[in-house]
């Protein structure tokens, strides 16, 4: 979906940052197309940092947010 909306909207993902609250998709999928990578302790919260860490243990967010407007920040 990503590679898709840059072909057709020409983005270039690796000056991109993208927020998400699952690790083991959203934050794999950032990294996979090299893009910033925002995680957001809203949605799945704690969870993809403690109990679901090892699905993407070999990502690492570039941040970790509060909420959507501390990502923002």
């Amino acid at each position: 979906m990503l590679l898709e909306a840059s072909r057709k909207y020409k983005l270039d993902l690796t000056k991109t940052v993208f927020i998400g609250d699952v690790g083991s998709t959203d934050m794999v999928g950032a990294h996979t197309v090299g893009a910033m990578k925002v995680l957001v302790l809203t949605g799945w919260e704690q969870g993809s940092l403690n109990q679901y860490r090892d699905n993407w243990a070999e990502v690492e967010p570039d941040y970790v947010a509060e909420n959507l407007l501390d990502a923002v920040k």
